[in-house]
């Protein structure tokens, strides 16, 4: 099987329960895949860029994993493209690092899906969103698989009753089987 590396862009795992439990799924059905926290590794936002290019380096296929915040990564994981993604390493002329690697987004929204799309409240679908990562991924010569979204996404203890908690967690184990079983396909 391939090298499988997920970049955790969530800024605070400890207060999440859909990409905490999405990635904690995806431990348990991609073993061999290496999980990188960047809240748990960069608390400070300060990236260790050659720790982060070699862990690039040896994968095969690169997963980011996070919340959508504003439409867009995370702020975490704002930084971490900004550093590590450097040029003449990533892109560029001479960047050929992550030529011909798969790319996969793999996010959670807090909304239903029913307001991405052209007549939902976002007039936007996710996909419309995303179109910076594919970019990302095309700029970097990776080749981009897929995207994973999980809507509804977003439980607060108190405000929501419990059911939604549970249907949460269920989501995203769904969503963490369905992306584990397509890796395997690559």
């Amino acid at each position: 099987m391939k090298k499988v590396l997920i970049i955790s862009g969530h800024p605070d795992l400890k207060k999440s329960n859909a990409n905490k439990t999405i990635l904690e799924e995806i431990a348990k059905l991609l073993p061999e895949a290496e999980i990188r926290k960047l809240d748990e590794l960069y608390p400070d936002y300060q990236i260790d860029i050659k720790a982060e290019q070699a862990a690039l380096e040896k994968a095969d296929i690169i997963i980011f994993q996070y919340p959508v915040h504003w439409y867009s990564v995370p702020a975490l994981l704002k930084v971490y493209i900004d550093k590590v993604m450097e040029h003449s390493w990533a892109y560029g002329s001479k960047g050929n690092a992550l030529k011909g690697k798969f790319f996969i987004a793999s996010m959670t929204v807090g909304g239903p899906e029913k307001e991405y799309q052209h007549d939902g409240i976002v007039t936007y679908t996710m996909d419309e969103f995303m179109a910076f990562i594919k970019r990302y991924t095309v700029t970097c010569k990776m080749e981009f698989k897929k995207l994973f979204c999980t809507y509804s996404a977003n439980y607060i203890k108190g405000v929501y009753p419990e059911e939604k908690y549970t249907q949460v967690v269920t989501d995203c184990k769904k969503h963490a089987a369905e992306l584990a079983e397509f890796v395997k396909t690559l």
